[in-house]
């Protein structure tokens, strides 16, 4: 196997090559300690920006992608800007620590996340695995 800088994305090729507990555990383990891209909701898209009275709300809210082989409302994360189709139509993309984009998506509707979804490898994590990656202690070496 090649050698892959992110830890997040080597992580992920031992997983898809070898789905065992250890490498599911280390797969979670590198997205609670790597920050991510996250896209935000284009303007536009859903409700006004205004709030409180006609002043702006300084919310992040990211983009959510309805997946139809998944037939999920997945909001999609990248491990590194080339990840990021050239076409993607989407708000800008900031990087996100995972307790921040946790915390960002309980601002719209979506049942999980995907990593990499335009990718050769990609992989979701439903509300449920989010919660498990919650529970993970923050101090953690990794």
């Amino acid at each position: 196997m090649a050698r892959i800088d992110n830890q997040l994305e080597r992580c992920l090729a031992e997983f898809a090559a070898d789905k065992s507990k250890d490498n599911y555990v280390r797969l979670l383990c590198a997205f609670r300690y790597t920050d991510v891209l996250v896209p935000s909701a284009s303007p536009g898209d859903g409700e006004l920006p205004f709030a409180n009275g006609g002043i702006i709300e300084n919310r992040f809210r990211p983009y959510v992608v309805f997946f139809p082989s998944l037939n999920r409302r997945l909001v999609p994360v990248f491990s590194r800007e080339t990840e990021i189709p050239a076409d993607f139509k989407a708000g800008k993309t900031s990087f996100m620590h995972c307790r921040g984009w946790m915390n960002a998506i309980k601002l719209s509707p979506n049942d999980g996340v995907i990593l990499n979804p335009y990718s050769r490898q990609s992989f979701v994590l439903t509300k449920e695995q989010i919660k498990i990656l919650a529970s993970f202690p923050e101090d953690k070496n990794f």
